[in-house]
């Protein structure tokens, strides 16, 4: 990292890239630098970053799921493979989001084209 000082030595700016306004090279772990992030990156930032990952992981489980669900009926339908063959943890847990989600269906919680056939 590249840093830009001002006339009291402080850091005052940085630049992955040398320039004349940022000559001085420091390592990642340098005290001035960890003490200019800690002063210039508020720290809700760093945890909405975080929670934002989070979040857009959560959401990528469930939709992976569906996919899955999605595999197996199409698998279990063509004859492929018999629904009995999966292990017997994962034809309980089938069985339940199959019955959460007509039971949600029949409580008109869910737009019945939305996700009562297989994603595109």
């Amino acid at each position: 990292m590249y840093v830009k000082r001002a006339s009291d030595n402080e850091i005052v700016a940085l630049s992955t890239e040398q320039s004349a306004d940022y000559p001085e090279f420091i390592s990642n772990n340098d005290p001035g630098l960890l003490r200019f992030m800690q002063q210039n990156i508020p720290a809700y930032e760093l945890a909405n970053k975080e929670l934002s990952h989070s979040k857009k992981l959560q959401h990528s489980d469930a939709e992976l799921a569906r996919v899955l669900e999605d595999l197996v009926e199409l698998l279990t339908a063509s004859g492929t493979i018999k629904f009995t063959e999966l292990p017997m943890a994962a034809q309980m847990k089938l069985l339940n989001r199959k019955t959460l989600r007509h039971d949600m269906k029949t409580l008109n919680l869910l737009d019945e084209d939305a996700d009562d056939s297989i994603m595109p």
